[in-house]
């Protein structure tokens, strides 16, 4: 009884510090008692559609005889409107899953997971939810964008210092400064690549065509903005140009609406900023615009399929300066400041150095003309990038290798 009150009193008063090492203590006993198992409970929370990122590890556990994959569903403290629209997509891709909200003990009983997936690694959940009231389980982490930021908030959370597996894309990104900002980086990070690498390299035919349809031949061009705009990023971690270019490529749209399909791809959090600052009519009109346009249409859901159909896209997003090279086409990155790439790691920053560059309306036109007519310069170079560094390790699906890492098996026998 006292021991157990001193433990609670560290772990309250030191918990950054001495709550991992007390944790991390228990480790090899749960890993040896988990892979012994013959049937390991997987608990996924998650809170939204677009960075949901690990579906496809998900459905290969679920079609493996180890494991048992649940699904949880939770409000998220970001955007707490999300879980309604998560829960009907849930339900008509016929996916079973737990709301954890309604009686949250009970939901983890129920489920009693050996492991949880968060969907992030950040603070964003109930107070219930959140991973420090379930340390009997083992954390994995799949990032739900690609390691491309080296900067300590990025890295430095308490979540990260009591994962057991974090899975990364290459060697490249397993060697960079984030390793060392790590509880026991050579021990936690895996080279294994990420689920979201199997969703982007499966062919566009195993998906339906998202774009709506048109009665004339078009290029189709991705318009996706951050939602870092500078009057709520001041400084810092600020790189949406969308208050100096968001009107150029409005104009880009009607401009060229009888040669070019666009399609809205705003980052979700980028509207409840624009309300703050422009005020809701502006930013409703804003939005409707690229909704109702005849050669327009919004989408703020999954986007593999999007992409894939997609013939280039414009762009200030951290994840889709990687994730769009998947395609092989042409894009463009909005400059906002320079020195953006001052915080990337080297596997970022190759992938940022394969976007054509541009502020201006002249430059943003430029490069809308070149996709109009085929001309791609840095083509040869992604193509290299690709094959280099954008298929998972070892021959086999990242999903794959996150199995037989969490089974100690393969590749993976002697971690």
């Amino acid at each position: 009884m006292l021991a157990s009150r001193i433990y609670q009193f560290l772990v309250n008063k030191y918990r950054y510090y001495v709550a991992p090492v007390l944790y991390r203590f228990t480790l090899g006993y749960k890993v040896k008692k988990l892979q012994g198992k013959d049937c390991v409970n997987v608990l996924f929370v998650l809170t939204e559609i677009g960075t949901w990122k690990t579906r496809m590890l998900y459905l290969e556990m679920l079609g493996h005889p180890r494991f048992n994959p649940t699904l949880g569903v939770s409000a998220s403290a970001e955007k707490p409107s999300s879980k309604l629209d998560l829960m009907e997509y849930l339900t008509a891709k016929k996916y079973d899953y737990l709301d954890l909200d309604i009686d949250t003990e009970k939901a983890f009983a129920q489920i009693s997971p050996d492991i949880i997936f968060y969907q992030k690694p950040y603070k964003v959940y109930q107070p219930e939810i959140y991973f420090y009231k379930h340390r009997r389980a083992l954390f994995c982490h799949a990032t739900y964008g690609f390691h491309s930021i080296d900067d300590a908030w990025a890295v430095c959370n308490l979540f990260y210092r009591f994962t057991w597996q974090q899975y990364f894309e290459n060697v490249l990104t397993v060697n960079s400064k984030y390793i060392g900002k790590m509880f026991d980086g050579k021990k936690q990070a895996l080279v294994t690549g990420l689920p979201v690498m199997d969703l982007l390299l499966q062919p566009k035919e195993k998906s339906s065509d998202p774009w709506k349809p048109l009665n004339r031949n078009c290029k189709r061009i991705i318009y996706a903005p951050h939602h870092t705009i500078a009057e709520e990023h001041v400084t810092g971690f600020a790189i949406s140009s969308f208050l100096e270019t968001g009107e150029i490529m409005r104009q880009m749209m009607h401009k060229y609406a009888d040669r070019i399909q666009w399609c809205f791809k705003p980052h979700p959090l980028l509207y409840a900023k624009l309300v703050k600052i422009w005020g809701k009519e502006r930013a409703d009109e804003y939005y409707n615009d690229w909704k109702t346009a005849e050669n327009s249409q919004f989408e703020d859901g999954e986007y593999d399929a999007l992409f894939k159909y997609s013939n280039a896209m414009i762009h200030d997003c951290c994840s889709f300066t990687i994730e769009y090279h998947y395609t092989h086409n042409p894009v463009l990155f909005l400059i906002r400041q320079e020195g953006y790439e001052a915080n990337r790691n080297e596997f970022a920053r190759k992938a940022f150095d394969l976007h054509y560059k541009g502020h201006t309306e002249e430059e943003i036109d430029g490069f809308i003309r070149n996709v109009l007519d085929g001309v791609d310069p840095l083509k040869e170079d992604r193509q290299e990038y690709f094959d280099r560094y954008l298929l998972p390790p070892n021959g086999k699906s990242a999903c794959q290798n996150i199995i037989n890492a969490i089974l100690g098996q393969d590749e993976y026998s002697k971690r």
